[in-house]
């Protein structure tokens, strides 16, 4: 078959959630179905960028997606294309399958810009009106298709994300304590959270948890995420919780090589969101064999599974507990610790991902 994926969404220098989805899955597609024809299309407003996917497949080259003009630009006919963001194209007579990532623009509405809020429900309801099947990571994300988007049970496919359980697992001490002194974190205990500081994310109410909790001064919280006005606001809001800058870590994105020791080294990692359609930071944590403590909102009870801790973000007093107990449990921490790489390796593959997202291509292929 000749299948396509719409990368548009990868096209970022810095890689987040949903392009790190994209990127294994597509390779993933290729190690186990070389068979196929693969197409990687690129909408127009980051075609000049197109150069970031270069890898992705080597040896294929980019084609430009128009809704109007995919005909005259994918080239040779396709049997199904698949999209990684949230946009399908109108026409066309090739099968069209997608993956939603998470309905957080309808479940908590009031996290979003309200113009961008509208734009985005409304890209949403076009895209399952479009698609033939709809890929959830989640079985309360596809519950969330079915309430809040009427969309039939029958169209929707649960498929979680996989893990690269060869690059998230325990380096060599020596590697790992090279990186660990390189960012100032040898020999002290530290919770790490990794991704945006947007509201979603709650990283002011970690911060807070982390201000009322009786963990000792020796003690640090790593937020790993973006440079500017949203960091200097966590800085100004530990300074009012009396914080200084040695408890508080904000070292910016981190670098895909560093990741893995900074998570394994971690004492514990924190999902404080409010809300999440999968939350794979979590498993790469657990494969990490770093405990988890996580927020109970959207899908991650799913992604924890019984290897972590659970809390209720709205709740202060919850979530210093949760913090309190990781810290505290030594035994805990073990046992989460020795559970959690067995967890994703038996359980979350890129190559099962691919394979179950190809059988659901081929399946709208067989519809039309």
């Amino acid at each position: 078959m000749r299948l396509a994926f719409d990368v548009t969404t990868c096209v970022k220098a810095r890689r987040g959630g949903i392009s790190t989805y994209g990127r294994n899955l597509i390779q993933a597609c290729v190690q186990v179905a070389p068979e196929h024809d693969y197409v990687l299309a690129v909408r127009s407003h980051r075609w000049m960028q197109r150069s970031l996917v270069g890898d992705l497949i080597p040896g294929a080259r980019p084609r430009l997606l128009f809704d109007g003009f995919h005909r005259l630009t994918l080239g040779a006919p396709i049997e199904a294309l698949h999209s990684i963001g949230v946009r399908l194209p109108s026409g066309g007579r090739f099968a069209k399958t997608v993956m939603l990532h998470d309905l957080n623009v309808f479940e908590y509405p009031d996290l979003a810009d309200p113009a961008w809020r509208r734009t985005r429900q409304q890209r949403l309801r076009e895209t399952v009106e479009r698609a033939d099947l709809v890929i959830s990571y989640s079985h309360q994300g596809a519950h969330a298709l079915t309430e809040y988007l009427d969309v039939p049970r029958e169209k929707i496919r649960v498929i979680p994300p996989g893990v690269d359980t060869a690059m998230f697992q325990r380096p060599a001490e020596e590697a790992m304590r090279s990186v660990l002194q390189r960012h100032r974190l040898l020999d002290r205990p530290y919770l790490l959270m990794v991704g945006s500081y947007s509201d979603r994310k709650n990283p002011h109410g970690l911060l807070d948890a982390f201000a009322d909790s009786r963990l000792d001064s020796d003690w640090l919280l790593v937020l790993a995420g973006p440079q500017g006005a949203e960091q200097d606001a966590l800085r100004t809001h530990a300074h009012q919780r009396g914080l200084n800058s040695d408890r508080l870590r904000l070292p910016g994105w981190i670098e895909d090589d560093d990741l893995p020791a900074l998570l394994a080294g971690a004492t514990g990692y924190v999902c404080s969101s409010l809300h999440e359609g999968f939350g794979l930071p979590v498993l790469e944590a657990q494969a990490s064999g770093t405990p988890v403590v996580s927020s109970n909102r959207g899908a991650l009870p799913e992604t924890v599974g019984d290897c972590g801790l659970l809390f209720d973000p709205s709740s202060r007093e919850q979530f210093t507990s949760a913090l309190e107990e990781l810290a505290g449990n030594d035994a805990l921490r073990a046992d989460l610790s020795k559970r959690g790489p067995r967890r994703v390796s038996e359980q979350y593959s890129w190559r099962r991902t691919a394979e179950s997202t190809l059988d659901v291509m081929t399946a709208a292929a067989a519809l039309r």
